[in-house]
C-alpha cells in the first residue's frame, strides 16, 4: 500500500501568513507513520499496547474536533454556502470525496455519512456567535463531537423554561459533564424539564403514545422484522423486560436460563469453570423478545379477563423524589415537579411515574423508606428484592472498572465470600457482570464499599477466603 498523501506545503494558497504550511507538513508526516504502524505492533509489551490504543482513541476525537473545527471556519468564511453542497455535512463528504478522487491518499478515506452530518451539524452551531462557548471547547480539545452536538440540540429546550437562564451558563453545564457521555447529558435536561417544567414532559410522553406505531414486514430471506417507534414510558418498560432477559448465560444452556431466569448466585467456590454464551446480544434480545410474548400468550390462554390483551406491568421505578412530593403526585391532581429512574436508568417524567405506579414496582427506599427491610444478615444468602434494588440504585451498572453493563446484565455479588462468612447486606455488595464476576473471582480480588459506590482493588489474592481471615493465603 502506498503511503498516505496529503497535500504540499508549497502547493497551498495562503489565507494568512502563519505556522499552516509547516503544520500541514508535519501532518503529512504523521499520516505517513500511521501506515507503518500495523506492522509493529507485534514489538509492543502488554502496557505499550494498551497506551497505543489509548493514544489512538484520543487521536480519533481529536482529529474528529478539529475536522469541526474547520468545517466551522468554512462555514464562516461562506467557502460552504458557495459550493454545491446542501449543507455543511454535504461538504464534509464532498472533500473526502474529492480527496479520494484526486488520489491525496494511497487508500481511500472512508467515513459513515453520519460522521458528516454530525462533523456539519457541530460546524454550524458553532459559526453562530451564541455558541461561542461550545466553539471554544472544540478548539481547545475539551469536548468531544458527539457530546458538542448534543449541548446544541438540547439547550435550546431548556433556556425557556429555566428563569433568568443565561446561555453561556447553561452551555457550562453541559460542557462540564461531557466527560460522562451523551446519555448524561440527554438525562440532565429531562430532569432540568422535570424540576421547572414537568407538563412539558408529560405532554411530550402523551404526544408521544399517540405517534406510536408497530410494524413489520416480511423479508427475501424469510425472516420478518418488527419495527416500534415507542413513547419514552413505553420503551422503558419495554426494555427493562427485554434486558432482563436477555443477560448471557454463564453456562451456555438458554432453554434451562429461561426456566430460570433469577440472578445467579456468587459461584460455589473460587476457580469454577462455565461455558460461554455464544449468542449474539441481538440474538439474546430476540429470544428474550419471544420469550416475552410466548409468556403473555398462555397468560392469555388462561385469564379471559384481559380483554383488552393487556397483561400486568413489571417495570420497577426507582424514585428520586423526595418522600411527601411522591405522595402528593400519587394522589393530587396536576403536574409536579419531579424526575422517575428505572432500573435501567431510562428517567421518566412525573405524569408517566403516576401511570407506572398504578401496576409497577415502586420502591420508596432511595430516601430512607422503611417499606422494606435492606439488610437480611445471614438468613439468606441470595440477593434478591429490595436489596437488589438498592444495589442496583447505588451502583448503577457493573461495578468493575471501565465497564458499564446494564444492572439486568449482572450479579450482586458478596464482596466478602458466602462462604468465608460474608453476609447478605448492602455494604458487602456488588454489581458485576458475568465476565467481571469470574475475573474477581479468578483473581481472588476484593473492594471496598460505601453508601456512595464500590471502588475495586486489582491486586489479586486479597479476597478472604476462611471466616476472620483478611485474605487469600
Amino acid at each position: 500500500m502506498p503511503d498516505a498523501q496529503l497535500p504540499p506545503a508549497s502547493g497551498l494558497v495562503s489565507a494568512g501568513p502563519g505556522a499552516a504550511a509547516g503544520l500541514l507538513d508535519r501532518l503529512a508526516e504523521l499520516v505517513t507513520d500511521l501506515q507503518d504502524w500495523h506492522g509493529a505492533l507485534y514489538q509492543l509489551g502488554e502496557a505499550e499496547l494498551g497506551g497505543f490504543v489509548a493514544t489512538m482513541v484520543g487521536l480519533v476525537s481529536r482529529a474528529e474536533s478539529l475536522a469541526a473545527v474547520a468545517t466551522t471556519e468554512a462555514v464562516t468564511r461562506g467557502v460552504v454556502a458557495s459550493s454545491t453542497a446542501t449543507d455543511a455535512g454535504g461538504w464534509v463528504g464532498a472533500c473526502i470525496t474529492q480527496a479520494n478522487a484526486a488520489g491525496m491518499a494511497g487508500a481511500p478515506v472512508t467515513a459513515e455519512p453520519a460522521v458528516f452530518r454530525r462533523i456539519g451539524s457541530v460546524a454550524t452551531g458553532c459559526a453562530d456567535p451564541r455558541n461561542r462557548v461550545v466553539a471554544d471547547a472544540l478548539a481547545a480539545g475539551v469536548v468531544s463531537v458527539s457530546c458538542a452536538r448534543v449541548a446544541l440540540r438540547e439547550v435550546p429546550k431548556v433556556l425557556p423554561v429555566i428563569p433568568g437562564a443565561d446561555r453561556d451558563e447553561v452551555l457550562s453545564w453541559y460542557l462540564a459533564l461531557s466527560h460522562t457521555g451523551t446519555r448524561t447529558l440527554r438525562d440532565l435536561s429531562a430532569r432540568i424539564i422535570g424540576r421547572f417544567a414537568p407538563e412539558v414532559l408529560v405532554a411530550q410522553e402523551e404526544h408521544q403514545q399517540a405517534c406510536e406505531t408497530l410494524t413489520w414486514a416480511d423479508l427475501p430471506n424469510g425472516l420478518t422484522r418488527l419495527t416500534a417507534d415507542l413513547s419514552a414510558g413505553h420503551a422503558a418498560v419495554i426494555r427493562h423486560a427485554i434486558q432482563a432477559l436477555s443477560a448471557p448465560r454463564s453456562d451456555g444452556n438458554t432453554a434451562d436460563a429461561a426456566a430460570d431466569p433469577t440472578p445467579s448466585a456468587a459461584p460455589s467456590a473460587p476457580g469454577a469453570v462455565t461455558e460461554r454464551d455464544t449468542r449474539t446480544p441481538s440474538k439474546r434480545r430476540a429470544d428474550a423478545l419471544t420469550e416475552l410474548a410466548e409468556v403473555a400468550a398462555r397468560l392469555l390462554d388462561g385469564d379471559r379477563s384481559h380483554s383488552s390483551g393487556t397483561v400486568g406491568g413489571s417495570a420497577k421505578i426507582v424514585i428520586t423524589l423526595d418522600h411527601q412530593t411522591l405522595i402528593d403526585q400519587l394522589t393530587t391532581a396536576g403536574h409536579l415537579p419531579g424526575i422517575g429512574r428505572t432500573i435501567n436508568g431510562d428517567l421518566l417524567d412525573a405524569g408517566t411515574l403516576r401511570r407506572l405506579a398504578c401496576d409497577a414496582n415502586v420502591i420508596p427506599m432511595v430516601l430512607g423508606g422503611e417499606s422494606e427491610a435492606l439488610d437480611v444478615g445471614r438468613t439468606r444468602r441470595l440477593f434478591t428484592g429490595g436489596l437488589r434494588t438498592a444495589i442496583i440504585h447505588r451502583d448503577r451498572h457493573c461495578t468493575f472498572p471501565g465497564c458499564d453493563r446494564p444492572p439486568d446484565w449482572c450479579d450482586a455479588h458478596h464482596i466478602t465470600p458466602w462462604w468465608a462468612g460474608g453476609q447478605t447486606t448492602l455494604s458487602n455488595a456488588a454489581l458485576l457482570c458475568a465476565r467481571h464476576h469470574t475475573i474477581v473471582h479468578r483473581d481472588l480480588l476484593t473492594a471496598t464499599v460505601t453508601t456512595t459506590g464500590v471502588t475495586w482493588d486489582l491486586t489479586p489474592g486479597l479476597m478472604p477466603q476462611r471466616p476472620g481471615t483478611g485474605h487469600a493465603a
